[in-house]
């Protein structure tokens, strides 16, 4: 009788975002800094960079093997990063903007240069090297405004949180964050570590990713799928400036405090802030739901509405100034989608200079040596746990 292998599950997720400060990388959260393996790309545009690590996951996957998918956070096709967890291995694109250098050459990470497969000679005719030049200070170009209406959108967010900020009662806010405590702490450690972990006393790690991103597709969000497969969410609405990110924050504080492992999911528009953290140990989260990372209550799910903290009667002599600082912010944002869709337009004709040039026979015999090494990894990680 034939056996089917159950298929890997999927994981999504962003290790970096387009924020009103530029580009913020979280590529050290895709793989401990002593993964067993980190394989680095470089090369250009059109080099094959992200269809090498889908089709290595999809191998992965087919055998059984669970795989994090890391998403492009400019581009709603693209993947910036793979990690397959049995391996303890990742692959990464390490060019622009998230630039990814080896740590610890050989011992960890090693450098795959699928620029040596393109036709150099080719490239550097004039009128591909001028098309080149031109088509990348285009797409320079184009981010570079996106990146100027988030900035915009952050001032216009700012005002529109100073004025639900300015009626809040804090009191309250924080109350809810304690409620939430108490609740997902009960019979938990007070300190010191969840019972399951080998070293008890260590302090918990935070694992910092981003859930969400704004494409050239607009808003994009994981938050279903991460959040799912736990049984408790504690799910924040309310509009900005009323104690959403505080009281995530306090969540996260106390589980590292107790020992325990977070996931934590830091807002694109605030990047050292936190948005989201789930707790595995708990088989819990605090999700905070707002344009453009909404998430959509499930039964059971526990609601708090953080604009119920809110005076209305002092927001009510806002009220033209809430209702205009938050329109401004939602077309900065819809400005930053038509930016971010022109640089992408740009970025495909891009890729078309280097089509033509590739030679892909050549990039698939090291996509298949890639697979088998990461294949020996998992297998090295299997006798090394005994399994």
């Amino acid at each position: 009788m034939c056996t089917m292998t159950r298929p890997g599950a999927v994981s999504h997720y962003f290790a970096g975002a387009n924020t009103p400060g530029g580009f913020f990388s979280r590529y050290d959260q895709i793989a401990p800094a002593d993964a067993r393996k980190v394989f680095i790309l470089k090369g250009g545009p059109g080099t094959g960079k992200s269809t090498f690590m889908k089709r290595i996951a999809e191998e992965l996957l087919a055998l059984g093997h669970d795989v994090e998918y890391f998403h492009c956070s400019a581009d709603n096709e693209g993947i910036d990063a793979i990690y397959v967890p049995a391996a303890d291995a990742a692959v990464l694109d390490g060019t622009a903007p998230h630039v990814v250098d080896p740590k610890y050459p050989g011992a960890v990470e090693e450098i795959i240069n699928l620029g040596q497969f393109w036709d150099e000679r080719a490239l550097r005719s004039p009128e591909a090297k001028e098309r080149i030049i031109r088509l990348t200070r285009g797409y320079k170009f184009w981010f570079q405004r996106a990146n100027e209406a988030r900035r915009a959108a952050q001032a216009w967010l700012d005002e529109w949180a100073a004025y639900h900020r300015a009626c809040l009662d804090e009191d309250r806010m924080q109350a809810a964050g304690e409620a939430i405590l108490a609740e997902l702490f009960r019979g938990a450690p007070a300190d010191g570590q969840d019972s399951t972990d080998p070293a008890p006393g260590r302090p918990g790690r935070a694992r910092r990713l981003f859930a969400s991103a704004i494409t050239h597709g607009g808003p994009r969000s994981f938050l279903g799928p991460v959040f799912n497969g736990v049984r408790r969410r504690f799910v924040l609405v309310g509009p900005p400036g009323t104690g959403k990110k505080t009281i995530v924050q306090r969540v996260v504080d106390a589980a590292l405090a107790r020992g325990l492992d977070a996931d934590v999911f830091h807002c694109t528009m605030y990047p050292e802030r936190p948005d989201h953290v789930r707790l595995r140990a708990l088989s819990a989260g605090v999700i905070s739901s707002s344009w453009a990372h909404e998430y959509t209550p499930g039964p059971g799910d526990e609601v708090i509405d953080t604009g119920a903290f809110v005076d209305p009667a002092k927001l009510a002599s806002y009220a033209d100034a809430v209702a205009g600082a938050e329109a401004a912010y939602r077309a900065a944002l819809r400005r930053e989608v038509e930016h971010l869709g022109r640089a992408k337009a740009v970025h495909d004709e891009l890729e078309q200079c280097y089509l033509p040039h590739m030679d892909f026979d050549g990039i698939e015999r090291v996509r298949r040596e890639t697979l088998e090494r990461i294949l020996a990894c998992i297998a090295e990680g299997q006798a090394d746990t005994g399994a």
